[in-house]
């Protein structure tokens, strides 16, 4: 049995998936006890140890005798906080000094990563810690390798990924800012999947600075995900939650159940899907110019990357729907959920 656990200082809840069913408990406004090999304590620990390895191999990526690294910009699930224990993953994007724009460092993309697949595992070997790696492959942008803090702790996915800093001179206001970038992309479609890494920033803050209850609703559906074996992904799981948080006036107190079942209102028309965001561009100048149909969910920070088209989702929108449709007459069965405190956090263990 599977239990995701989310607290706050006034209430417990409890909600166990068992046989793919999600079920509430609620023995009174407050469960008091939590099984002790459940308990958040252990989850947050874990969190803990994930960072410290982390925390470790940055040091080491910043050493790497032959590139200068401007910075290591922490993503993925722990880096966003939306983590979910057993389906933790990070991404470490690598800002070199060493390529000036992003064309150059595709010419060397190769070497580099070869460079620090040679690098890493000898150099946390030699750090003497009980940090273990073990390498897993490589893609032509990145080096992908697993960690894990001690013999009996769980492994959990790292993408290494080098980019260049292209947000400098937007911050500074020069060269049209953000903008400069997309007009580059236009000119250039060849390095559009490089620029898209280095977009990464922006798709980071996007998330990371969504309030703790959001996150809270994007953790639990995620774990839906990954029980029902939906191939939706988590980022397209945490546009939909934020898609539908800000077409609700961004309430600060709502209910979980409130909002999910909105959430899962898009889940089970998915198939019907135009969602875009107008944080850093105008999502009409690109949808008819690059001929979006349904289901579209466009990235926040890049007008070139369709979420719904991603390759790790499922093609088969109807399997989306059916699923959508059954957590949807489940939800319609459950009585109000109480509301979370703002300083709740989502665990999983």
């Amino acid at each position: 049995m599977s239990v995701l656990n989310i607290k706050s200082y006034s209430d417990t809840f409890l909600y166990t998936i068992t046989d793919g069913v999600f079920r509430w408990h609620a023995s009174g406004r407050i469960i008091r006890k939590v099984s002790r090999e459940r308990s958040s304590a252990r989850y947050i620990e874990f969190l803990n140890d994930c960072n410290q390895v982390i925390d470790t191999v940055v040091k080491l990526i910043h050493r790497h005798p032959k590139y200068s690294v401007n910075q290591v910009i922490k993503g993925g699930s722990l880096g966003k906080g939306t983590a979910i224990r057993g389906h933790i993953d990070v991404n470490l994007f690598v800002v070199l000094n060493n390529f000036k724009s992003v064309e150059h460092l595709k010419e060397n993309m190769e070497n580099v990563i070869h460079h620090f697949r040679d690098y890493l595992k000898p150099a946390v070997e030699r750090e003497g810690s009980n940090i273990e790696i073990r390498i897993m492959g490589q893609t032509p942008f990145t080096l992908q390798f697993d960690l894990r803090s001690s013999d009996d702790s769980p492994w959990f996915d790292v993408d290494l990924i080098p980019i260049v800093d292209v947000w400098s001179s937007w911050l500074l206001g020069f060269a049209g800012g953000v903008q400069s970038t997309y007009s580059t992309m236009e000119l250039k479609p060849h390095l559009r999947k490089y620029y898209a890494k280095s977009l990464a920033k922006l798709q980071i803050e996007f998330v990371k600075s969504m309030p703790t209850k959001v996150k809270d609703l994007i953790c639990l559906l995620k774990y839906w995900k990954y029980t029902e074996e939906v191939q939706l992904t988590s980022y397209c799981i945490e546009l939909l939650v934020i898609h539908i948080w800000r077409e609700n006036g961004k309430p600060n107190n709502f209910t979980m159940k409130q909002l999910m079942i909105k959430v899962v209102g898009l889940l089970v028309t998915f198939g019907e899907s135009t969602i875009s965001f107008s944080d850093h561009y105008a999502p009409s100048d690109y949808i008819q110019e690059l001929g979006r149909t349904p289901p579209y969910v466009l990235d926040p920070s890049n007008p070139y990357q369709d979420v719904a088209s991603d390759p790790n989702m499922s093609t088969d929108c109807s399997y989306i729907e059916s699923k959508g449709k059954q957590l949807q007459r489940k939800l319609e069965g459950l009585s109000e959920f109480s509301e979370l405190s703002e300083e709740s956090g989502c665990v999983v263990s």
